[in-house]
């Protein structure tokens, strides 16, 4: 995508940015689409905005359809936690066994399909993460079904997902019909080598981390599109195309991990799924190993969301917090500050870092630019 989209088009993207409403939102997409030019380079883009607008209608007239029909099950959930997983699978896959297994949670279950009629999460805790898992209603094999689109609606606004197949089901054709649904619906399973993501911050200008872009030529292209306090993370050769294509991104990138279950029972399927997968990590569910799924997911999420683990120190006592806090591999001691309080980022004078593991001694003294890793303990001194 070309990164001279004309004033007029950023202007409109500007506006969509700034819609309060699915309404207004879908009325600012038709403007910004009758204002990008169509030519080669912009094929992507037009293509992304017009699944957008297609899944922004659907979801207008569903929420019509309801309040006109006095109501139903609600599918929306709201996140807790640090990181929300979402299950997703046909009937009798197994979600709900092993949703059980993961949250403690006991969950009604049978042979008979389509049991579950709405979401139901529960929270998964694993060395200080805690992951807010999503069992939802189980997908129906049709390309068409209303049912899957209000599922895939949890699936895009998730932070990452876990595909459960049934080995003893042709899991190979389930994984395949789950990715071209989600693929329809705008969701990405795999990371693109040229990748840029951008976190908008409240305050700090803009700070980039990897890549060979000048910091002010990155800054520049922000502020066009009225970001101008952000974390932009640059992988491989990144340009200012892949940065402008970050920021008007509609296909959603969600990492995710399929589960097989029953693979006792059918020998030789999980060859077969991880071949079928394509790089997506593969892992086998059954009771007796759910604390060690627990541990493989737990660890999955940090690496693939970029996370790690702050904990936090008192200054006064020197008790260190019981949870840590959950951020953005690359944010910095201020960034930490400002989680705590906004007193602390004001008034900073420096911080006291510990982690034995990386730091030749402990704790180092540091200022508020100093960049954090997993598993560090911060004591913020104002």
């Amino acid at each position: 995508m070309p990164a001279n989209l004309p004033p007029d088009a950023r202007a409109k993207w500007l506006k969509v940015m700034e819609a309060r409403t699915k309404e207004e939102k879908l009325q600012a997409l038709m403007e910004f689409l009758s204002a990008v030019p169509k030519h080669k380079g912009t094929e992507k883009l037009v293509m992304q905005v017009r699944r957008q607008i297609a899944r922004l209608r659907e979801e207008i007239e569903q929420e019509k359809a309801k309040r006109r029909g006095g109501g139903g099950p609600s599918f929306f959930v709201e996140k807790e936690g640090d990181v929300q997983l979402v299950l997703l699978g046909f009937p009798n896959s197994g979600k709900s066994a092993l949703f059980g297994a993961l949250t403690g949670l006991e969950v009604a279950s049978s042979e008979a399909p389509f049991e579950t009629e709405k979401p139901q999460p529960g929270m998964m805790v694993w060395e200080g993460l805690e992951v807010q898992v999503v069992d939802t209603p189980s997908l129906v094999p049709s390309e068409g079904s209303p049912r899957n689109s209000q599922i895939l609606a949890l699936a895009f606004n998730a932070d990452a997902l876990a595909l459960v197949v049934d080995a003893t089901q042709n899991p190979t054709a389930q994984l395949a019909f789950v990715e071209s649904l989600l693929r329809a619906r705008g969701v990405a399973l795999r990371e693109e080598k040229k990748r840029v993501v951008i976190e908008k911050r409240p305050s700090g200008g803009v700070s980039v981390v990897g890549g060979r872009l000048k910091q002010s030529e990155v800054a520049a292209l922000l502020r066009d599109y009225g970001i101008y306090h952000a974390l932009v993370w640059l992988t491989g050769e990144a340009t200012l195309d892949d940065v402008e294509a970050a920021v008007l991104e509609m296909t959603a990138y969600k990492p995710a991990v399929v589960i097989v279950s029953k693979s006792e029972m059918a020998p030789g399927a999980l060859a077969e799924v991880i071949n079928a997968a394509r790089g997506l990590k593969v892992l086998e569910f059954d009771l007796e190993r759910a604390e060690a799924l627990r541990s493989e997911l737990g660890r999955f999420l940090l690496e693939k969301l970029n996370l790690i683990r702050v904990y936090t120190r008192n200054p006064k006592s020197g008790e260190i917090g019981a949870k840590p806090l959950v951020i953005r591999r690359g944010a910095r001691v201020e960034d930490v500050a400002q989680r705590i309080h906004s007193r602390l980022y004001k008034e900073f004078k420096y911080a006291l870092v510990w982690n034995e593991h990386r730091l030749k001694f402990s704790p180092v003294k540091v200022g508020r630019e100093f960049l954090l890793d997993d598993l560090d303990v911060v004591e913020i001194v104002a």
